[in-house]
């Protein structure tokens, strides 16, 4: 399992917003400043895939949580977040939650934490499906107060793969 902390990633993210708390563990700024210029490129290739799957990561969180009939309110409470970043989770095509946030909705959610990890883009994506099925789900599924059969369906397929990996 490889974390998907870069330098840029770093860098873009307190750039999009100046107020964001940035947590990194233990990286070490001194060995990002030392990687050669291709580690550093593939580094920012796998930020800019991991990015086109953030609008699937939101919908999943929104269309599970109201399958299940949760207020955000209680997914919130239940997953033990800040309902303020499952907000920004649901409607923030951009955000990018704490790997702590994500793992705790999965478990609360009942869903595979190291694909919701990839999902969030907290995590490298090694499967280039997951890509692919996460397009395909989120241009599936469109915001309305109840699931239709075909967001329902769609939810249900998605969840299965991710399940199955």
């Amino acid at each position: 399992m490889k974390t998907n902390l870069s330098k840029e990633w770093l860098t873009k993210r307190v750039e999009r917003d100046e107020k964001a708390d940035v947590s990194a563990g233990m990286l070490d700024l001194r060995r990002l400043q030392a990687e050669p210029p291709t580690a550093r490129v593939d580094s920012i290739q796998a930020s800019a895939e991991t990015e086109n799957l953030h609008p699937a990561f939101g919908r999943l969180i929104n269309l599970w949580r109201r399958k299940r009939g949760l207020r955000m309110d209680v997914l919130a409470d239940r997953a033990q977040i800040d309902v303020t970043e499952l907000i920004e989770i649901e409607r923030n095509l951009h955000y990018t939650p704490e790997p702590r946030t994500v793992y705790q909705l999965a478990k609360t959610l009942e869903l595979p934490s190291e694909r919701m990890l990839e999902l969030s883009g907290n995590l490298v994506v090694r499967d280039s499906s997951l890509g692919e099925e996460a397009v395909r789900f989120a241009a599936r599924s469109e915001s309305v107060e109840k699931l239709s059969k075909d967001e329902q369906r769609a939810l249900e397929e998605f969840v299965k793969f991710l399940s199955e990996k």
